[in-house]
């Protein structure tokens, strides 16, 4: 089948059709070519070789261009269904283009330019250094390597929850090629292509493609004066008068009241803009240059450019009777809006669709764009080199870069309770050299990586201004990280083999935070916050061949995840660094195939043990402040059991299965007691965000041969049980099953094909993330 015919569909739609066409050939794939009514046998280079994915004593989920393609992933966010005990969703509305990645409970929840990403991703080898800017299209891909567990020796720093692998299509020069077209409902309109071609007979080849995704937005922005009359937020209050910063009852240079009207003309419609449009274009331009006869150096240059709306925005609770927010409506909204007017639940509406967001700040005069902009680009060069039959080097130097602007009205109503906008940049510098070999017996990889990271984040961020704050920010951070690796796989028989790996690793952060009010108020002023740590991570595997098709192993690895220091501080004395994170695993699995190759069963257990984990609290600092802090507070046991199952039982009928039951105990490291945190868990077991006990997806297609063809239509779906999205069990989102659909008709020759398919075929509602702060701030809010 042809790559070109993988297309996204949005995820709150019914109904897409698409035209796929291949100019000449078809796809390749790096699988070995499977005998009449066999599985396709797929190789990975999980350690640095080419090997078979059922003789991998490791946990992976290899997705290969056949599978990408007839399960309709277009985008890295959608491989997570795929994955047992994996969740990669978009962070949400006020985190710019950033990634929420876990897999077996571990994982980053937060944007900042000092947090790490626990389940890092590598792009051709290229190791990517922040979540933000790394929703990658699935643009031309060979196939993708989900690895789970630690992966520490070969993968370094921040592999502790695994590792996402996107291994791209070499040019091959045969003049192949292929093009897409995609329409659907919300205006959906998506393009993508490919072409392989010859530069340089038997010397140069090059291959292009690009992809191009635009939908409308299907979250509503309402007026809220249109919607419920004139006069229904006040005609204005008497205002402030003139008064320090800071101090409620008044406002430097004082404030007049305010009278919110309605921005809409009699009879017009009350909508007034949408969020969560869909507008990005991306691009890959590879060369291959064959420099001898056992040399090459692939090129590789990329370019994505988003320009959309935010994220879907929607507030659950607005409580009008927290403490905090009583005093606000009390010293800031009833002066200025008005006696009645208050920020509260007639703000939620009623649709999970709507909020009544403003997107502009009345106090400061300043405007809060509904943007999530980025520009993300990268050149990579990689050579392999022969030395000789059983020694091979490669040396792989990239350079990338990433611009986000993000803005947000963070309150949900035309009150100017929360405002945030944001510009982030990053630009990193990589550079990785690998000798890999055999000798006799024995498997063998050494290597050093060298990593130089610099990053900024200029903003501004209005929380109930004259009570709390109106914060002007800047931060810049550099990492320097370098690393020195080896592993060994010894073969002391056919069946029997042993594999030892150890890497050490230094890193080393230097951040300066400043802090302004709105007003010339210092704050923090240039804080200098270093950080250094060094680590040494292991990993030792036996794994049995006990026949050709039954393999199992005992692995025992570990990994560890960066420190930093606790997100957006509001004083000096918050900027205190938290340590590295250490994760300890121990696993045991099997790999097996029956039914003469036409049945392939993969499961896992595993037992985790994490330490000095990184955890949220909300808290106070020596001065009072609100602080939301993250300190190496927790220790964890993780244990889960995985599946995964592929199945041909007859000609053209698949069937696929995964699953993955985890159990996540988080302790207090000083103690070793089972937290409940005095019942903030409801009473519960304290569980990690993001972290689902179960998910499952399963799915099924049968080819119908047709003249002049084949017909298939296929059916997934994909659970997963109850998850919070915010630390002591808030942020619920229940458990819930989507259901996707797909009818292909393909011409006999392959050539070309049309599709109609459709995903979330029930309407199923759902949060993909939640912000909950209701104990402190009387609030949530979440991204339908």
């Amino acid at each position: 089948m042809n790559l070109a015919r993988a297309q996204r569909v949005f995820r709150n739609g019914k109904l897409c059709a698409l035209v796929a066409i291949a100019l000449v050939g078809a796809a390749r794939a790096d699988t070995a070519p499977p005998a009449a009514g066999q599985l396709e046998q797929i190789v990975v280079t999980a350690q640095f070789r080419k090997e078979k994915l059922q003789t991998t004593p490791i946990a992976i989920t290899a997705l290969t261009a056949n599978t990408i393609v007839e399960r309709g992933l277009t985008n890295v966010t959608d491989i997570g269904a795929q994955v047992p005990s994996t969740i990669i969703q978009p962070l949400g509305a006020g985190w710019g283009a950033t990634m929420a990645a876990f897999i077996r409970g571990v994982g980053l929840g937060d944007n900042i330019l000092s947090f790490e990403p626990g389940v890092p991703i590598y792009v051709d080898g290229v190791y990517i250094g922040r979540p933000q800017g790394a929703m990658f299209d699935l643009l031309d891909l060979q196939r993708v390597e989900v690895l789970r567990g630690p992966q520490g020796t070969l993968f370094g720093k921040n592999a502790i929850g695994g590792t996402i692998r996107l291994i791209s299509k070499k040019p091959q020069g045969d003049n192949t090629g292929s093009m897409s077209v995609t329409i659907g409902n919300f205006g959906r309109l998506d393009a993508r292509g490919s072409y392989d071609i010859s530069l340089i007979k038997d010397r140069v080849f090059a291959r292009f493609a690009f992809s191009s995704k635009k939908a409308d937005g299907w979250f509503h922005i309402l007026d809220y004066v249109c919607v419920h009359g004139p006069n229904s937020l006040g005609t204005g209050g008497p205002g402030l008068p003139n008064g320090p910063y800071g101090v409620p009852g008044g406002y430097p240079g004082g404030l007049p009241g305010i009278h919110l009207t309605s921005a809409v003309g009699p009879g017009g419609n009350c909508q007034v803009g949408t969020l969560n449009n869909e507008n990005i274009q991306s691009g890959r331009a590879a060369f291959r240059i064959l420099t001898s006869s056992n040399s090459e150096l692939n090129i590789i240059a990329d370019l994505e450019s988003q320009r959309q709306e935010g994220p879907a925005d929607k507030y659950t609770v607005i409580d009008g009777n927290n403490g905090l927010n009583q005093f606000w409506n009390a010293a800031f909204v009833a002066p200025v809006y008005g006696a009645g007017v208050a920020w509260d639940s007639r703000f939620v509406t009623n649709s999970m669709y709507t909020n009544y967001s403003s997107f502009n700040d009345p106090l400061a005069g300043r405007s809060v764009p509904n943007i999530n902009n980025m520009d993300h680009w990268g050149v990579s060069a990689a050579f392999d080199w022969d030395i000789s039959d059983n020694m091979h080097f490669k040396s792989i130097t990239a350079y990338r870069r990433f611009w986000n602007t993000f803005g947000r009205d963070s309150d949900g109503s035309p009150l100017p309770n929360n405002f945030t906008y944001d510009d982030s940049r990053h630009r990193q510098f990589t550079q990785e050299l690998r000798l890999t070999g055999k000798a006799g017996k024995l498997d063998w990889a050494t290597g050093a990586f060298y990593y130089d990271a610099y990053d900024s984040n200029r903003g501004f961020d209005v929380l109930y201004p004259t009570v709390i704050y109106q914060h002007d920010s800047y931060d810049t951070q550099t990492t320097k990280n370098w690393a020195v690796f080896t592993q060994e796989t010894e073969h002391f028989t056919d069946k029997f083999s042993l594999t030892g790996g150890v890497r050490y690793t230094h890193d080393e952060k230097n951040a300066l935070i400043n802090l302004t009010d709105f007003f010339g108020g210092v704050i923090i002023n240039n804080d200098y916050v270093p950080l250094t740590a060094t680590n040494t991570d292991f990993t030792v595997a036996a794994d049995y061949q006990w026949t050709q098709n039954l393999m199992t192993y005992l692995k025992y690895a570990t990994g560890f995840k960066g420190g930093g220091f606790s997100a957006r501080p509001a004083d000096a004395l918050q900027t205190a660094p938290f340590k590295p994170e250490k994760l300890r695993t121990w696993e045991l699995g099997e790999k097996s195939e029956f039914l003469d190759h036409r049945l392939r069963l993969n499961t896992d257990v595993y037992f985790s043990r994490y330490l000095d984990q990184q955890t949220f609290t909300q808290t106070t600092d020596a001065l009072g402040v609100n602080w939301f802090r993250y300190t190496n507070a927790g220790k964890a046991k993780i244990w889960g059991i995985e599946a995964e199952v592929l199945a041909e039982p007859i000609d053209r009928l698949q069937i696929n299965f995964s699953s993955g039951y985890l159990n996540y105990d988080l302790y207090d490291r000083e103690s070793n007691t089972l937290l409940l945190i005095n019942n903030e868990c409801g009473g519960q077991r304290c569980y990690s965000q993001r972290t689902p006990k179960l998910t499952a997806t399963a799915g099924m297609q049968y080819g119908i041969l047709v003249p002049g063809g084949s017909l298939t239509p296929r059916l997934d779906a994909q659970y997963q049980s109850r998850i919070y999205f915010t630390s002591n069990n808030q942020g619920e989102q229940g458990g819930y099953t989507l259901l996707n659909g797909r009818l292909t008709w393909e011409t006999e020759s392959k050539d070309w094909d049309i599709a109609l398919y459709g995903r979330n075929l029930t309407n199923k509602e759902y949060f993909a993330g939640k912000l909950s702060l209701v104990g402190f701030f009387g609030r949530e809010q979440g991204n339908p």
